[in-house]
């Protein structure tokens, strides 16, 4: 996901203001911990639990990174938080501005309430219920969008441009990115000896986050990401080399459609092992799987890292494994066929 050729619009600061780097950057180790730091209080640290179910399928052990649980029903929080955090007082009192498919417009929302800041939220017309209604309780200005997600990230980059609000990219922020890394901070701290750590992929945020972590801390940690067959730009760009445009068709997964930019395309090249596919109506099993065997509600966007397993899509997979289930944030219309078995 990726508002195609700009990472990020700040405009001009106060003369008394540090000037904060408005793009391409990949945070360190350092930057992460530091993440971890400024939220204390603010993101909860997600239970890490093991699944006795997914480890006697997966034929290894497994644990299950719960990031449904967290506020707003999703890690995007732990990357807002961040990103706002560290805007100038000139450039946060101006406000904020971004798009997204659900989850980051509620951590951002809620990022923004909690620090004072006025922000405002492009989503596709498309975006589920349940993630626009919470983002306008969390007090954003909701504005809906005719198309997808490149269709409002170019509305939110539009409007920044006009307003002078700061335009927070929801994948190649360099805060953002340091923000989501928190959870491989977490699941390295607590699982010292993981040996694959199995993250969905959208933009490519969350996984260069863990990756940057991984990297840094683990011994021979292999990164594996997961898409559908119809959310599968990073994927798609990984093999050509370059930001390349997919087909988009019927999804599960709305928070990981769209386009790749070419930071995060960099990134992953270097932090991540590979990225595997699953089919739609795989996502739809694990959905269904993940509720009926462990009690965990997951969204598309989550459960597809967990179909990864569960359809052997991962080869040679080595435990200790850790599946990030990133959302939880689902319409209950569209859960309750999938859990019918509809």
């Amino acid at each position: 996901m990726t508002a195609r050729g700009a990472a990020r619009i700040v405009p001009p600061v106060d003369a008394e203001e540090p000037a904060r780097d408005a793009g391409a950057g990949v945070p360190s180790l350092d930057d992460v911990r530091a993440a971890a730091r400024r939220m204390e209080g603010v993101v909860r640290r997600t239970p890490l639990e093991r699944s006795d179910a997914l480890s006697e399928a997966a034929g290894v052990d497994v644990h299950l990174k719960l990031e449904g649980l967290q506020r707003t029903g999703s890690f995007k929080l732990r990357g807002a938080y961040n990103g706002v955090a560290l805007l100038p007082p000139g450039a946060r009192a101006r406000g904020v501005v971004t798009a997204s498919a659900g989850n980051h417009g509620q951590g951002v929302a809620l990022a923004a309430r909690l620090q004072g800041a006025r922000s405002v939220v492009f989503v596709p017309g498309s975006a589920p219920e349940v993630k626009r209604r919470r983002i306008a309780r969390y007090g954003a200005e909701l504005r809906l969008v005719d198309g997808g997600f490149d269709e409002a990230a170019a509305a939110a980059l539009a409007f920044a441009a006009e307003s002078g609000a700061t335009f927070l990219n929801p994948v190649s922020d360099p805060a953002v990115l340091a923000g989501q890394g928190t959870v491989g901070l977490e699941i390295l701290d607590e699982l010292p000896g993981v040996r694959t750590i199995v993250a969905p992929v959208g933009g490519g945020g969350l996984i260069g986050g863990i990756g940057i972590v991984a990297r840094a801390l683990g011994r021979g940690v292999r990164v594996v990401g997961t898409q559908t067959e119809q959310t599968a730009a990073m994927h798609a760009s990984l093999a050509a080399g370059r930001p390349t445009t997919t087909h988009y068709g019927p999804t599960l997964c709305e928070g990981l459609s769209g386009d790749v930019d070419a930071s995060t395309l960099a990134l992953a090249r270097e932090v991540v092992d590979e990225v595997v596919l699953v089919a739609e109506d795989a996502v739809r099993r694990a959905i269904r799987w993940l509720y009926v065997e462990e009690g965990v509600v997951a969204e598309g966007s989550a459960a597809v890292a967990a179909a990864a397993l569960l359809e052997g899509a991962v080869r040679g997979l080595e435990g200790p494994v850790v599946v990030v289930l990133t959302g939880s944030n689902v319409d209950a219309a569209r859960l309750a066929p999938i859990l019918a078995g509809a």
